[in-house]
């Protein structure tokens, strides 16, 4: 089935989307230990990322496993296979792969919405910042938000590699809102060369930013 992120990545990918539901039942009992204290809207989220994890590793011949977020807040994933998860108020993603091209993988999805005008310097190094003002395809916002999701997801994607944590200012990004194509790169000194580099694709559809990263294995 088509989803919403399926351009994001290469084919050897497997994207998965629903909407959030409560499914507390269906969790395994160490996941909705780690949950069980949210919202019911979080405890949404959570829940229906793990069955679109475990219903696309059964696909893939794997056995089904708890995903309960480590240091980080990443998921473990089982041996051998890559993931990422995302997830919104109304739209939850997953993305898994084996081991093979790929090393690691990075998604994020964020709802369309207004920024704090003070969250633009948090997100957006100088160069980020005059970019964006000279530009006049995306609004200042919704430029705004595309850099922070593309960061998310480069996160997302570099952490399993180098364990390693990064404020938004540490990285910066050259954007092509033509070919809907990212570049990030981090900006602190002899972090690990597997990842001090990464490519990404991004699109804006369906009042969402949604922002893919993979890591060439």
């Amino acid at each position: 089935m088509v989803t919403l992120i399926d351009d994001l990545f290469g084919g050897d990918v497997r994207c998965a989307e629903a909407i959030p539901e409560l499914a507390d039942n269906a969790m395994y009992p160490e996941e909705y230990e780690y949950i069980r204290r949210a919202v019911p809207s979080r405890r949404a989220e959570f829940a229906t990322a793990r069955l679109l994890a475990r219903q696309e590793l059964v696909a893939m011949g794997l056995a089904p496993s708890p995903f309960v977020p480590g240091r980080g807040g990443a998921p473990k994933w089982p041996d051998g296979v890559v993931g990422s998860i995302s997830h919104t108020n109304d739209y939850c993603a997953i993305v898994v792969a084996r081991i093979g091209r790929l090393c690691s993988l990075g998604l994020d999805i964020e709802t369309l919405r207004p920024l704090d005008p003070l969250l633009h310097t948090s997100i957006l190094t100088k160069r980020e910042q005059a970019w964006i003002g000279n530009q006049a395809k995306l609004s200042k916002n919704d430029c705004t938000l595309l850099f922070f999701s593309a960061k998310e997801a480069f996160y997302k994607c570099q952490y399993p590699l180098s364990g390693g944590f990064l404020d938004f200012p540490e990285v910066e990004l050259e954007v092509s809102l033509d070919a809907a194509r990212f570049e990030v790169r981090v900006l602190v000194p002899g972090w690990p060369a597997s990842v001090a580099r990464l490519d990404g694709k991004f699109a804006i559809r369906s009042g969402k930013v949604m922002c893919g990263v993979e890591a060439l294995a």
